[in-house]
């Protein structure tokens, strides 16, 4: 793709994007260039989507990944209703997969940016951190959605008395909440369920050389 055809696809999508986000909206839509300038600035190659829906939040980080060279996997263990654009065929794969055993298989080396929006549970938000931490970097970006639960914003949503379903035992909050603060960092934009930005700020746990990260 030519450097005009994609200026031309950065100026449609931001134009539709600030468009929409005129718009009342609550859920990870609201995000959409949230998602996209911190995927961008990222200058990532390695994107992984974790809850996939029909695709509200994969339009924004496949735009991102294509225009820095990168790949995005999206992973859901529903179908997908998205249709990925012709010339970004080759900067997108959809796994039809549970992300715990997704994550478990994973061999691509550093996760540059990461978007967890699947199962909420505490123990499931807390096993997926554990398997991608040794595939992050100080450079690396983690975004959960979901921390605050519609309706509870700006506070987060953390009851403790629910056991079962998608808010079991604290969901995504807890497990983000007990991270050792000295080796990671987080805050949240308070609005659409809460957008979480997570960073890990030094780790014992790198498969990787630091300095081959950059």
């Amino acid at each position: 793709m030519t450097r005009n055809t994609k200026n031309e696809l950065i100026e449609e999508f931001l134009a539709r994007e600030i468009r929409d986000s005129l718009k009342i909206r609550g859920d990870s839509n609201h995000h959409a260039l949230t998602l996209f300038s911190i995927a961008l600035a990222s200058r990532g190659k390695n994107y992984i989507e974790l809850g996939v829906r029909e695709g509200t939040t994969t339009k924004p980080i496949l735009c991102a990944a294509f225009l820095n060279d990168g790949k995005l996997f999206s992973v859901d263990k529903k179908s997908t209703l998205f249709k990925c654009p012709q010339s970004m065929d080759s900067n997108w794969e959809f796994n039809k997969s549970n992300s715990l055993e997704f994550l478990k298989n994973w061999d691509l080396g550093k996760i540059d940016f990461i978007y967890i929006d699947d199962w909420h549970s505490y123990e499931h938000v807390k096993e997926e951190l554990e398997l991608i931490d040794p595939y992050i970097a100080p450079t690396s970006i983690i975004l959960l959605h979901d921390l605050m639960y519609g309706g509870t914003e700006p506070y987060y949503h953390s009851d403790l008395s629910l056991k079962k379903g998608q808010w079991a035992d604290g969901g995504p909050y807890r497990a983000v909440s007990e991270l050792d603060p000295n080796f990671w960092e987080y805050s949240t934009l308070p609005w659409s369920s809460g957008l979480t930005i997570l960073r890990k700020k030094y780790s014992t746990k790198n498969k990787y050389e630091p300095p081959s990260w950059h």
